[in-house]
């Protein structure tokens, strides 16, 4: 069959969790045989390419690890896209005519930030729709269901909660239902609607009760973490030292601050912290975070790194350190670090708080609570052992593999004649 996917952007301009699950399905989906193109949204100028669309102008061609890419640059979509459903009319029936010139069966949407036109056109061109829900963009302006107060939401209500803790320009009351009324539209044009987690799937039916949530976790590519050596049955208690390790964005969201200060509250010197992940968004933050690290001697900052570098990283650590402001829908560092036999200690927002609360695999602390998160890491540092046993409680995640067959049954079964 000839899959569509559509995401709001991809490789390698960005490589987030959306993107790396993304790219894994589509390369599952040609190993079954299936042919597959990425559209996607390259955001700065230079990241679409040279390559032009044969028949969608303005949009560019590429290919990304074997799979064939076509990228529309950001500058010919709507302004609001980055927020708002708004669509680009002038692109729907160029981009009808380039669907159907590919022949396209099936759309796959793993995001529809600034792909709303993109979406529109699969509906009028007849494609069953997917839709992945790797975040709250659809029920969420704000995408975290964090309000303008920094409080996690219960939910849109309809657009009223939006309108009445979250209204801000460009933004007007009414515009915030029609965003919501607008969402829930094309959430019910999907033949399936999925969410990787437990979490996010509850979070929808209460936002969207009339519609159906099924859930299918991410899957963890094992052959790629196999030629890592985990810690498992290395002799905490001789080595005096617990290594910690923090695998985000480095963004005011993900809470790196937070675990930099309850880490300077804590004196022991049997302790150190790697960090990975790149700065992005606001300078002053970087500024903060940087400070703080520098004053701290057990700090060492990594940098972005490729992934196999990162699982080395992470294998090589004694705790996985996920301090999320926002409720996470899921975590591909959480589940690869589960794979390599490390525990974490996270925030008890969002799915990755309620894995770990489930399962006893480490420790879910209170969000903000620069306290808490000094009391963890202290007690860690006096009685490592107790890492053993959060060692023995850690779950298998879902295989790559396993999720791509899920998906694949879900394509068959949408074209198999009725």
């Amino acid at each position: 069959m000839r899959i569509l996917i559509i995401l709001h952007q991809f490789y390698p301009e960005f490589s987030g969790g959306t993107e790396r699950v993304a790219l894994n399905l589509a390369r599952s989906a040609q190993r079954a045989g299936h042919y597959v193109r990425i559209l996607a949204c390259a955001v700065t100028p230079d990241a679409a390419g040279v390559s032009c669309n044969e028949y969608l102008a303005g949009a560019h061609d590429s290919v990304y690890q074997g799979v064939p890419l076509t990228l529309l640059p950001r500058e010919i979509l709507p302004a609001s896209a980055d927020f708002s459903l708004e669509i680009e009319s002038s692109l729907i029936e160029p981009m009808v005519g380039w669907m159907k010139q590919e022949r396209f069966e099936l759309a796959h949407v793993m995001h529809t930030m600034r792909m709303s036109t993109a979406v529109l056109a699969a509906q009028r061109c007849g494609l069953p729709l997917i839709l992945t829900l790797t975040d709250f963009f659809l029920a969420c302006p704000r995408i975290n269901l964090v309000n303008l107060d920094n409080q996690v939401c219960d939910g849109p209500q309809l657009g009223k909660k939006c309108g009445e803790r979250c209204l801000t320009a460009p933004w007007s009351r009414d515009s915030l239902a029609s965003r919501y009324q607008h969402a829930a539209e094309l959430l019910a044009s999907a033949s399936v609607r999925v969410t990787p987690s437990e979490f996010v799937a509850n979070r929808f039916r209460a936002a969207f009760a009339a519609l159906d949530f099924r859930v299918v976790p991410h899957g963890i590519d094992l052959l790629a973490l196999a030629n890592q050596k985990a810690i498992e049955g290395r002799q905490l208690e001789n080595e005096f030292r617990v290594r910690l390790v923090y695998v985000g964005g480095i963004i005011p969201q993900k809470g790196l601050d937070l675990l930099l200060r309850a880490l300077a509250l804590v004196k022991a010197s049997n302790i150190e912290l790697k960090i990975i992940g790149g700065f992005h968004g606001a300078a002053a933050y970087h500024s903060e975070v940087l400070a703080l690290g520098k004053a701290d001697a057990r700090v060492e900052f990594l940098g972005h790194l490729e992934p196999g570098k990162v699982f080395e990283a992470i294998a090589q650590a004694d705790l996985l350190c996920l301090p999320s402001r926002v409720p996470e829908t899921f975590s591909l560092a959480l589940h690869e670090a589960a794979a390599l036999g490390v525990p974490a200690l996270v925030s008890d927002l969002g799915a990755p708080g309620e894995q770990v609360s489930r399962n006893g695999a480490g420790l879910a602390l209170a969000c903000e609570d620069v306290k808490a998160w000094a009391k963890a890491i202290g007690s860690v540092a006096a009685e490592p052992e107790q890492i053993k046993g959060w060692q023995a409680r850690l779950p298998l995640p879902l295989r790559v593999e396993e999720e791509a067959f899920y998906y694949d049954s879900l394509y068959r079964t949408l074209l198999s004649p009725a």
